[in-house]
């Protein structure tokens, strides 16, 4: 069995934290709108080293520059984590592969 830990993981490899938010979200007091559908909330926050970037369900993803990673830190909530074997995985599993594009969560 393979030891997940810290420790142990590759350190070239880099860590992606993803966090669903279904809240919307108003960096510098100015609402995000997702680009391409206009949807207002339930987002994939996707944190990969200081960039954060933002996901919509209907798979418009973005680097979003005035969110950072201490956002996407309050957004996370106790529980068990996942790790994906790859990102495709993990749009899946989260449910933001399109399958889900202009409904609303939460």
């Amino acid at each position: 069995m393979a030891d997940s830990t810290a420790a142990n993981r590759d350190p070239h490899h880099n860590v992606v934290l993803a966090v669903p938010h279904s809240a919307p979200l108003a960096p510098r007091g100015i609402r995000i709108t997702c680009p391409s559908c206009g949807a207002e909330r339930d987002w994939l926050l996707i944190q990969i080293a200081p960039a954060v970037f933002v996901r919509c369900r209907c798979t418009w993803e973005w680097q979003e520059r005035d969110l950072g990673t201490e956002e996407v830190a309050a957004a996370r909530y106790p529980g068990p984590e996942t790790e994906w074997t790859s990102m495709e995985e993990m749009y899946r599993g989260l449910g933001f592969d399109g399958l889900f594009a202009y409904a609303y969560f939460g």
